[in-house]
């Protein structure tokens, strides 16, 4: 399964600053969030992940890309447990992630690290900004004014503040995974406090616009393998390999 994903959450917040939208304003840290060791990961015969070795600092923001099938979401799904990992180790925060972890022992690790698919199942007969606010506003029970001025100051960190009255049908690809993570970052408890700290983010995508404009460092996996990583510019400009140079080439002719 390698539905593309955006993995958000307390320890993977994307919050983006709202000049650029890269987090090198803030600074990465030392601080290991996320640290995957010699991961592997069967289904059945078929070997997904092979000898991962794959870390996330805080306040980094890192873009997975690579063609479908490659292993991106099923590297995602195994660092928050919706896959258990054959072998290799896991830990967030610096806690192990045991494969025989139960749903109860994973349900505190979830909450930190909310999912939002590659559909982003946005609402259609709502706006943007409709969509961002009736999380807080129905489960969250947060004052209508609390919850859309979270919400446009959640929008402007995405750089879609003049999108708020727009409908779905109306927004980019891109444009689209912003408002899903904006509307993800309206749930979490942390999130007005995060945004002036600068926050940790991972992003399974194919809009390579949103990949080169959002992060820190760029990971191209193929056939189960990170063939390469590094600076934005120096992947998509330079790319070392020749299977990273042959997927670019095939998706940036869209790129301006």
């Amino acid at each position: 399964m390698d539905s593309e994903q955006t993995v958000p959450g307390d320890a993977l917040t994307p919050i983006i600053n709202s000049g650029s939208l890269s987090q090198a304003a803030y600074g990465v840290d030392d601080e290991v969030i996320i640290s995957a060791i010699k991961v592997n990961k069967y289904f059945g015969d078929k070997h997904v992940l092979k000898d991962v070795d794959f870390e996330v600092r805080k306040r980094e923001v890192v873009a997975l890309i690579g063609p479908s099938g490659s292993g991106k979401s099923t590297l995602i799904r195994c660092l928050n447990g919706l896959e258990k990992h054959t072998s290799g180790e896991i830990y967030i925060h610096g806690q192990r992630l045991d494969p025989r972890f139960s749903v109860k022992q994973l349900s505190p690790i979830r909450r930190e690290l909310g999912m939002v698919f590659q559909n982003f199942n946005l609402f259609p007969h709502m706006t943007v900004l409709q969509n961002v606010i009736e999380a807080p506003l129905l489960v969250r029970k947060m004052p209508k004014d609390q919850a859309v001025a979270l919400g446009e100051k959640l929008l402007a960190k995405v750089g879609l503040e003049e999108k708020r009255d727009v409908y779905p049908n109306k927004l980019s690809g891109g444009q689209k995974q912003r408002v899903a993570i904006a509307r993800a970052l309206a749930m979490q408890p942390r999130a007005r406090d995060l945004a002036y700290e600068g926050s940790t983010m991972v992003v399974v995508t194919h809009e390579m616009q949103f990949a080169r404009d959002v992060s820190d460092r760029v990971v191209f996996i193929s056939d189960g393998v990170i063939v390469e990583q590094g600076d934005p510019e120096e992947i998509f400009k330079q790319p070392r390999h020749e299977r990273t140079k042959l997927f670019l080439e095939r998706v940036l002719s869209t790129l301006p």
